[in-house]
């Protein structure tokens, strides 16, 4: 028996994913496949679970164990398993959100022991139907006809040879968040995306594009502010109001739209600090693991590191939504063998389908009206690829099997020269087609980048922000923020050799182990999947070429 465990999400940052005993096989996110951001739906994410069966040439029946969770109230989703996979809902279990991103983070670290911190708008709501009551522990009596309660924000920890996390910490809100001074890290800075960065054309909100904004702003004019929170020492309550300012006008003065955001992200970095400071008095723990969306703040995860609370630290790579079909998929290892032993030692993010030669050949042809492509050894693909980077082309990056979660790293990104500050306008306006302000990451050489940035964490997934060395800020300007800071991306031969070698080539020819690296996509679509997906986005969003494989693609 191979145990076979599939997990699946439903709601927002829909997906799945399938382990093989306790290895992670394969995993994507809807998005990637319908082409539609985020995909939020409460149905059964067939086109994810369809990409991962196919990848392994699997079929439902020889699932052991079917993972799902949801935080959606409508989402029937067992009485959608048997209409829509034909297998006995035997098979199928529900986990909760938070234990799903708790799952995912620890054994996606390879940590032995582990405090786990879950933070993010909310998690699964509790109410007289929820499912396996047991992992939730809570005073029902808080419980009435006018609001359900929602999982806030969770401490864990995980002990070895124990594969059942114990619940130390858990803060529940109500759900809807209709309570003043009461809401989750999550959910507050949700809020203050909502009230400064909202697109009005496409109807959306980044916590993304708040963070970025929150870097133009004056510290003199944020620390004029008392802090929000109402905290004790274990215990953390926040404000699910949004941060207003009388006699300012926010929506048409650029700075002071910045320095509100500053105040957000403030009350993001501090809050978040005192929940790994709860953590560590709790559990005594010299490790710790983090998820849920919160944790894509680099900001707060620089300071979690600089505080030293820990010796170890790891931050899941899909650390939103689109890790939940991770961590159910964990889950149903453990509940398939309780002695299954994990293979991970910091959990690889390049877990889509590697694509053939001949699904790139077959992309060129069917747009062959508008694009060409030369074929390449690979090493002629590198030293090409490098020298369009030193010209200061901006190209696609088309490599391997696809990330999983929010970033790109190195396999679906668009790339560029990071030493030429007019790149960052153009890609935002001319590329991106977003905000100015919005920034860049760099991809450096790990065994470089200590002599270009102070923190010298090892950061493969694009994690933590820190200071870009003052003699470097100049060298690399497209990739140092207005503040001075950088969210920078660790690359080796050993996490990602190709996309290493093309950084150490451009290296070699301009004395920079840096290349500006941001997610191969345009505005409010998910980043590519297929090379058809690449050769579109690189025609529509003017891309001097896309290299996919050993493939160099052109626009005609």
């Amino acid at each position: 028996m191979n145990n076979i465990s599939l997990g699946f999400s439903v709601g927002h940052s829909r997906g799945a994913a399938i382990t093989i005993g306790g290895e992670l096989k394969v995993a994507i996110t809807n998005e990637r496949i319908t082409r539609i951001k985020t995909d939020h739906s409460d149905k059964i994410p067939m086109e994810s679970i369809d990409y991962c069966l196919d990848a392994l040439g699997l079929t439902y029946n020889d699932i052991d164990a079917w993972i799902w969770n949801a935080t959606e109230e409508n989402a029937d989703v067992p009485g959608q398993f048997n209409k829509m996979i034909g297998v006995s809902q035997d098979k199928l279990h529900f986990l909760p959100h938070h234990l799903a991103h708790a799952y995912s983070s620890y054994y996606a670290s390879g940590f032995k022991e582990s405090a786990i911190i879950v933070a993010d708008a909310m998690g699964s709501i509790y109410n007289d139907d929820t499912p396996i009551k047991e992992w939730y522990t809570l005073d029902t009596s808080d419980l009435n006809e006018d609001h359900q309660l929602a999982e806030g924000f969770s401490i864990y920890h995980f002990k070895e040879g124990k594969n059942k996390p114990e619940a130390v910490y858990k803060k529940w809100v109500h759900y809807p968040f209709s309570i003043p001074h009461e809401g989750s890290i999550g959910y507050f800075y949700g809020l203050g995306a909502k009230q400064l960065v909202y697109d009005e054309k496409h109807h959306s909100w980044s916590a993304g594009k708040l963070m970025g904004l929150a870097s133009y702003a004056r510290k003199s004019e944020v620390n004029k502010v008392d802090h929000k929170s109402i905290r004790t020492d274990n215990d953390l309550q926040v404000p699910c109001v949004p941060i207003e300012e009388d006699n300012v006008d926010y929506k048409s003065d650029f700075q002071a739209k910045a320095d509100i955001a500053g105040l957000y992200q403030r009350e993001q970095e501090l809050n978040s600090l005192h929940l790994a400071k709860i953590a560590k008095s709790m559990t005594g723990s010299d490790s710790l693991c983090v998820a849920g969306g919160s944790f894509l703040n680099c900001n707060t995860n620089e300071l979690i590191i600089k505080e030293e609370l820990f010796k170890n630290n790891y931050f899941m790579p899909p650390a939103d939504d689109s890790g939940i079909a991770i961590g159910c998929v964990f889950y149903g290892a453990t509940k398939l063998n309780p002695k299954v032993k994990f293979n991970n030692t910091w959990m690889s993010p390049y877990l889509g389908i590697t694509y053939k030669d001949e699904d790139i050949e077959q992309a060129v042809i069917e747009n062959e009206d508008i694009v060409y492509a030369h074929k390449m050894d690979y090493k002629t693909m590198i030293q090409v690829s490098s020298t369009m980077l030193l010209d200061n082309k901006v190209i696609g990056w088309f490599q391997g099997g696809s990330e999983t979660g929010p970033r790109a790293l190195g396999n679906r990104s668009i790339i560029a020269n990071p030493s030429k500050k007019w790149i960052v306008e153009y890609i935002n306006s001319e590329i991106k087609k977003r905000e100015w302000y919005r920034p860049f990451a760099p991809s450096v050489l790990y065994k470089e980048q200590s002599k270009i940035f102070e923190l010298d964490t090892y950061s493969p997934y694009m994690l933590v922000t820190t200071k870009v060395k003052k003699e470097w800020q100049d060298k690399i300007p497209a990739v140092t923020h207005f503040d001075g800071t950088s969210r920078y991306q660790s690359v080796t031969p050993d996490n990602n050799k190709i996309y290493y070698d093309v950084i150490n080539a451009f290296y070699k020819k301009s004395g920079i182990p840096v290349v500006l690296n941001t997610s191969f996509n345009g505005a409010e679509e998910p980043i590519v999947e297929t090379p058809a997906d690449a050769i579109k986005t690189m025609f529509k969003n003017n891309l001097y070429a896309v290299v996919i494989n050993n493939y160099v693609v052109y626009r005609k």
